[in-house]
């Protein structure tokens, strides 16, 4: 995997840990904590995550053209 998906990898998981943790925190007795809570608290995370990934690809190709079309302008203003 490359960088960025190294990231997304550990911003998901670190997510997913973390809230699993919050929610047994919160509650003091284990038996309380069910299926449908934890799925809820490990699903909002990823959810984020892979929102934020598809931003950031995103907002990346948008950076791209633009940069491509400011040295297309540079190179055509240095050959005049």
């Amino acid at each position: 995997m490359n960088q960025s998906q190294d990231t997304g990898a550990f911003t998901t998981a670190l997510g997913m840990i973390g809230g699993v943790v919050k929610t047994i925190s919160v509650k003091s007795v284990m038996m309380a904590i069910t299926f449908g809570s934890l799925a809820n608290v490990m699903i909002y995370p990823a959810a984020s995550a892979g929102i934020g990934y598809i931003e950031k690809k995103a907002l990346d190709k948008i950076s791209e053209r633009i940069n491509a079309n400011c040295n297309q302008n540079q190179s055509s203003k240095n050959d005049e």
